[in-house]
């Protein structure tokens, strides 16, 4: 089969999987209950990551190889997925995740070339080069995106479409820049991830998500996000320079970032589950669960394009890096006084609910 026939299998196969796996999971307990911060109102089976990753797995199988090809990478993912899968069923909490978080990015590090080893000429000095400090960069990079994508997975289909546009901006660099085989690896995630949202995204005929990709899926796709991130980023001479990833990636680093340190400040564990992540604050303003996945999802695509173009217009990485800064502490300020930004967003977008009152919330987790 031809490895572009594995990228539109993908999202079939996914969505055969999802429905394959639903059962099994009512039967086994791998699903999330009504009550407390969580207030869908059925039990929902957490099938969506184990779905993508048989999926990626075997639609990679079809085109010829294994992911990333890279065994060290498949090894990171079984580890990511079965403590995903537990965490899903019994919730083993955050310690034993983070240490699971940390073996995985260390066997990504430890078995693969694949690694950060420079900044770009953030500063206007010249290229800041890492030298032996790639390997802790690199694992930074890994654990930090796994817990950004599980953090924004909060409402029904946000965190799938977050990643879905940077995965098919990266697809673009890759294959325009000559690597087929690496844009085929990221379309098949992608169309594995389309598959899922049939089932999770919000639709005038479904008024809820019928399965979650629970944190199995929020690990899994932080790790190849930051995996795929880092082949096109890391090294020179490479399509894109970090800083642009950076752009590509910037809706979930900048919640996780802006809400840590929110957290902080508050003396509470930057771990702590609340509800100060902006698409929390945006559906206490009245705004409808399809309302606030377009609102963060386009402002993820314009993110995006403003860093590719950016980079293509030969824009300094310096200034990037200012202007990436100073839309980070836009964001900070807009979850430390929400009333301001909601007041801006209502000119261009009125909320469904009525102003002032409590949305219906579809919280899966933090």
């Amino acid at each position: 089969m031809g490895i572009w026939w594995a990228v539109l299998l993908s999202p079939v196969l996914a969505a055969v999987l999802v429905l394959a796996l639903i059962r099994p999971a009512l039967h086994y307990g791998l699903v999330d209950h009504p009550g407390g911060r969580k207030q869908h109102a059925a039990v929902t089976p957490l099938v969506g990551g184990l779905a993508i990753f048989l999926t990626f797995l075997l639609a990679n199988g079809l085109a010829g190889g294994i992911p990333g090809g890279s065994w060290s990478l498949l090894a990171a993912m079984a580890i990511t997925v079965a403590v995903g899968v537990a965490d899903d069923m019994h919730e083993i909490g955050h310690r034993s995740k983070f240490f699971a978080q940390i073996i995985a990015a260390l066997v990504v590090v430890s078995g693969t070339s694949i690694h950060v080893l420079h900044f770009g000429d953030l500063l206007g000095f010249g290229d800041i080069e890492l030298g032996k400090w790639s390997y802790l960069v690199t694992a930074l990079a890994i654990i930090g995106l796994m817990n950004a994508i599980n953090m924004i997975d909060g409402v029904d289909g946000l965190a799938g479409t977050v990643v879905l546009l940077p995965l098919l901006m990266f697809a673009w660099v890759a294959v325009d820049s000559g690597d087929v085989r690496l844009g085929v690896e990221i379309l098949i995630l992608a169309g594995a991830i389309v598959g899922f949202l049939v089932f999770n995204l919000r639709s005038p005929w479904r008024s809820r998500a019928r399965v979650f990709m629970g944190d199995t899926g929020g690990m899994l796709l932080g790790l190849l996000l930051a995996w795929f991130s880092v082949k096109l980023a890391g090294a020179k001479q490479l399509p894109i320079n970090p800083i642009t990833a950076v752009w590509i990636l910037a809706v979930p680093l900048l919640d996780m970032g802006s809400v840590m340190l929110l957290r902080i400040s508050q003396h509470k564990s930057p771990f702590y589950a609340d509800r100060q992540h902006m698409h929390h604050v945006l559906l206490d303003a009245g705004y409808s669960t399809s309302q606030v996945v377009a609102v963060m999802a386009g402002a993820s695509l314009v993110y995006g394009l403003i860093g590719l173009q950016a980079q293509r217009a030969g824009v300094s990485e310096h200034l990037l890096l200012f202007a990436f800064l100073g839309l980070w502490v836009s964001y900070l300020l807009a979850l430390a006084q929400p009333h301001r930004v909601l007041q801006m967003l209502r000119f261009i977008m009125r909320p469904r609910a009525a102003v002032g009152a409590k949305a219906v919330l579809d919280i899966e987790h933090d």
